[in-house]
């Protein structure tokens, strides 16, 4: 089943796209058309783009600082574990 055939008509489309094109106009849907009216819609503006620039770099650096935790405690432990135990038997050449 073709998708013009699920929606109806030829004439449907046209009726669509106006309706998608338009919809942000009638709606005032710009997300920064009032940020310049007045300080507190900046003031979120500008701490929200802060917050979603900062937030993946913090999370980057958590994961690079974990890591680096986990080998510091890996290289640790292999310098506190106690030599491998030799039976004084040798393989014969």
């Amino acid at each position: 089943m073709s998708w013009m055939s699920r929606c109806g008509s030829a004439r449907t489309a046209p009726l669509l796209v106006a309706i998608l094109v338009g919809a942000p106009s009638v709606a005032s849907a710009c997300a920064v058309c009032t940020a310049g009216r007045d300080e507190e819609n900046a003031f979120a503006f500008l701490m929200t783009t802060l917050f979603m620039s900062l937030m993946p770099l913090l999370a980057i650096g958590t994961l690079i600082f974990v890591l680096w935790r986990r080998i510091q405690k890996l290289e640790a432990e292999r310098e506190d574990a106690p030599a491998p135990v030799t039976t004084g038997r040798q393989k014969a050449p």
